[in-house]
């Protein structure tokens, strides 16, 4: 597998192409009160993002920001302040290349999950290299390749999202999501999906991608939520040791996608394409987007939820819609984000603490760090600056 084989950035593919759907939300959802607290990047900042691929808060309550184009972690005090950059680019300690996702454990070491051949580089919170680890299914079950794709920190041990992978003219892929030991030896299984890649037909579909990418976290006690389903708006819980607890669902009809939405999946496909040996003969895109796009779990326990249509019918000065439910999985009501973003192009993230984050510009980021352009950027040599813009949520 070449070097472009790593597959950064597959979770911004998923994250934004399940977004491109029609449909109504809710009668009367409630406007969030958001006061902007900082901003970074963008075209007059000294920080410049590649692509951002993950956006974390360490039990500090700094802001870390991971670029995956640049193998980098830029950190934030909680408001605004440039502390440094952890990570660089290369083979050596404390170094990566082209990293999927992080995670912070309690004692503010900050892990970064490099995607192929799937590794956990670890920096303490001044960026001292702190080792390595790898997923592991135990000395007698390993498979010989694999990519890691999300990581969240647990009271004991962590939760790794990724893809065991035997290559032939038939790549063998199971998609998994994993309860592992901190050097990441599987304990527990919770989901897992088999995908396998026939390049003498290969034929790059939607469905065949999808799994639980930007459809699962972790809550404040552990919990594990997950949306295994693309096209069904259910939620399973589980708790520390696998066990399922609960399920959230509600009611929820997926909108059609109209042509504009379709281009753009469509365009998403073939940035992933690239990091293929070799190109797809066709594509599969498909008629509604997923019934849930992403989910964030807050410090008080509550769920919020990013539906695949939660950028339509959403108030006026609005540009998104989370469905939000109580500690207990019951729904609560929904609450919509103001601004003047674009869920197609611009990426959402909920913290722990309530903090919104967006980030303007991460689907031309993406498509352009793949070589595939835009409406918006066609024509141009690179995309506009990516810029994080961090507020406060108050009711």
């Amino acid at each position: 597998m070449s070097k472009r084989n790593r597959m950064p950035g597959l979770i911004v593919f998923i994250f934004l192409a399940i977004q491109l759907a029609g449909g109504a939300a809710l009668a009367e959802p409630e406007i969030a009160e958001l006061t902007e607290l900082w901003r970074a990047g963008g075209e007059d900042d000294d920080i410049f993002f590649g692509s951002v691929a993950a956006i974390r808060s360490g039990p500090d309550g700094n802001i870390l920001i991971l670029d995956g184009q640049l193998s980098e972690v830029h950190v934030y005090t909680p408001d605004g302040e440039y502390l440094r950059t952890v990570f660089h680019e290369g083979d050596g300690p404390g170094e990566i290349r082209q990293p999927n996702d992080m995670f912070v454990t309690a004692d503010g070491t900050i892990c970064a999950l490099a995607g192929f051949p799937g590794k956990i580089i670890k920096v303490s919170a001044d960026g001292t290299p702190a080792g390595q680890t790898a997923f592991s299914r135990g000395e007698s079950n390993q498979p010989p390749m694999g990519i890691l794709n999300r990581g969240f920190d647990m009271p004991e041990g962590i939760l790794l999202v990724g893809i065991r992978m035997v290559f032939g003219p038939v790549t063998q892929q199971t998609y998994f999501l994993s309860l592992c030991t901190d050097e990441g030896v599987e304990k527990t299984a919770l989901i897992e999906k088999k995908n396998d890649t026939d390049y003498a037909d290969f034929v790059m579909t939607e469905m065949g991608l999808d799994f639980v990418w930007s459809r699962v976290a972790v809550g404040p006690g552990g919990n594990v939520y997950a949306a295994p389903e693309r096209n069904k708006y259910e939620i399973q819980v589980f708790d520390g040791t696998g066990a399922m607890v609960r399920t959230i669902s509600r009611d929820y009809t997926q909108g059609q996608r109209d042509k504009e939405d379709k281009k753009a999946a469509k365009q998403i496909l073939e940035a992933i394409a690239a990091y293929y040996p070799r190109p797809p003969h066709s594509y599969v895109i498909e008629d509604t987007g997923a019934a849930v796009a992403g989910m964030w779990v807050t410090d008080d326990g509550r769920l919020w939820v990013q539906t695949g249509d939660a950028d339509k019918g959403v108030p006026e000065g609005s540009w998104v819609v989370l469905d939000v439910f109580t500690p207990e999985g019951e729904f609560d009501r929904q609450v919509a984000l103001p601004g003047s973003y674009v869920a197609r192009q611009d990426a959402l993230y909920v913290q722990p603490d309530g903090l919104i984050i967006v980030v303007v510009g991460a689907l031309d980021a993406f498509l352009n760090q793949q070589a595939v352009s835009s409406d918006e950027t066609a024509g141009e040599s690179t995309a506009q600056p990516l810029e994080v813009i961090c507020y406060r949520m108050g009711h």
